[in-house]
């Protein structure tokens, strides 16, 4: 395994592999966009003529250190393994490094980048990256950039023009500030895509997830259904019987159970422990026909 291959996790599954230098590849200009590296051992066979449902999917977590990023990194390279054409957003990030250039950098969005081997332009992929580590609503303040969901859309639709499909990944959770009035229900309804809510297994991961699907629900944001990632390798009575509670008290599709990688691994073994680890028919009646 090479370097340029294998990603360090921390607490949410991507906040090291920046150490690892990929941060210089997006300092190198390609006919005015920005060239991102091809992904390592995997075989992309892109068909632009498959027609997914929906235009799109919003990555939510229903608490911290779930692993989204790593789980929309893992559905991206699931999909492309079947044919998809898929581009990949992260519209706000915070907490990004600061490359050699100086231009700061989303680590989230460097991985869904990696594994989707895309070369669409940055500002389209991260439309807002800022330094401060905190909650975008206050980030956005300190750095006096003001977060604005029109620019956001419009990086959207340009993305959506040039893919046949987006997995879009969110900060925080869906109650999360964008503003001091938006949150960030308010952008997936801007966006109009489905949400996926990710969750932990235990006790809390019941409550905190049956109240993300509610607040959807609420806002009548169509929801494909909800993971359980980092599931342990030795699980109790309450992890082994939380995904059969939150689909049936919230009739949400329970699409997979992610099991806890650790803190590092490849590129391929998340795509492997991805597709060993879907529930097949319920990702099936979320996505539709995956084709090959």
């Amino acid at each position: 395994m090479t370097l340029s291959d294998e990603f360090t996790a921390g607490s949410t599954f991507g906040s090291g592999y920046a150490r690892l230098g990929m941060c210089n590849c997006f300092d190198s200009p390609v006919h005015g966009k920005y060239y991102f590296p091809e992904k390592a051992g995997v075989s992309i066979v892109a068909n632009s003529s498959r027609s997914p449902k929906h235009k799109g999917v919003f990555i939510t977590a229903a608490d911290t250190s779930v692993g989204k990023t790593t789980l929309a990194a893992g559905l991206v390279g699931y999909l492309i393994s079947h044919g998809w054409d898929v581009g990949v957003m992260k519209p706000i990030a915070t907490g990004a490094i600061e490359c050699q250039s100086g231009r700061l950098i989303s680590q989230d969005a460097e991985m869904l980048v990696k594994f989707a081997a895309v070369r669409d332009p940055w500002e389209w992929i991260n439309p807002y990256s800022l330094a401060s580590a905190a909650v975008p609503v206050v980030a956005a303040k300190v750095e006096k950039t003001p977060i604005i969901l029109e620019r956001i859309q419009e990086c959207f639709h340009h993305l959506s023009a040039a893919h046949s499909f987006i997995v879009a990944e969110g900060a925080g959770g869906v109650m999360t500030p964008l503003t001091e009035s938006l949150v960030i229900m308010d952008l997936i309804k801007t966006l109009e895509i489905p949400a996926i809510v990710v969750t932990r297994a235990g006790r809390n991961a019941i409550n905190q997830a049956l109240m993300t699907l509610q607040c959807l629900k609420n806002r009548e944001i169509e929801t494909l259904g909800f993971f359980i990632n980092r599931f342990p390798p030795k699980p109790n009575l309450s992890e082994t019987t939380c995904a059969e509670l939150i689909a049936s008290l919230s009739g949400a599709l329970h699409l997979g159970t992610i099991p806890e990688l650790g803190d590092t691994f490849s590129q391929q073994q998340l795509i492997r422990t991805f597709e060993n680890s879907i529930n097949k028919d319920a990702f099936e009646e979320a996505f539709g026909e995956l084709g090959r």
